[in-house]
């Protein structure tokens, strides 16, 4: 539920949202490292403040907080991130999800880094590329896609993603775990 909710004639949007929580799990769920939630019904409600600036602008401002009752405990989540573009042809952006929660069976912060840049040759000829990085899996992971667009509706993808693990907790050494390569074409039958 969205009790406040303004979208500015700039382009720009506040609101306020109120969201009631159900989740049953059937079998205990790690929700991080050492923090296990046990099997059963939970039920929690939560509060989030929401601000995006036009998407219209060059440079682009995004920022949401929840914040409340969260499984078993209460937790605050912040996703913040700013958006460079050069329009058409270049977008570049990096954001940060926060999660600081203090639960029955442990305390946990999560953080999720984000980096994206993507150029578009032209209209049917896209290159996309994601960095991220999750402190809780520690991993680190690279995703490079083009998509080429051979006419409206026929599509082909070409997809490379690469992963590392990290070797110890806030260092800076990394093993590779897996590479992929992965290609699919969509066409559409007009009739």
């Amino acid at each position: 539920m969205a009790p406040v909710k303004y979208d500015f004639n700039s382009g720009d949007h506040f609101e306020l949202n109120y969201a009631a929580n159900f989740e049953r799990l059937f079998e205990p769920f790690a929700i991080a490292q050492q923090v296990t939630l046990p099997a059963g019904e939970y039920r929690f409600d939560r509060w989030c403040v929401q601000f995006n600036s036009a998407s219209k602008r060059r440079w682009q401002f995004d920022y949401e907080s929840w914040f409340g009752e969260f499984w078993s405990g209460r937790a605050s989540q912040f996703e913040t991130g700013i958006q460079y573009k050069i329009a058409p042809h270049f977008q570049t952006g990096i954001s940060l999800q926060q999660t600081f929660a203090g639960l029955a069976e442990g305390d946990f912060v999560a953080r999720l880094l984000v980096l994206k840049s993507d150029y578009s040759v032209s209209p049917l000829l896209t290159f996309f590329n994601l960095v991220q990085f999750d402190n809780e899996a520690r991993n680190l992971g690279w995703q490079s896609r083009v998509r080429w667009t051979v006419r409206p509706g026929n599509d082909t993808f070409l997809v490379f993603g690469q992963g590392w693990l990290q070797d110890e907790a806030r260092g800076l050494r990394f093993h590779p775990t897996d590479t992929k390569l992965a290609a699919k074409v969509q066409y559409t039958f007009r009739f």
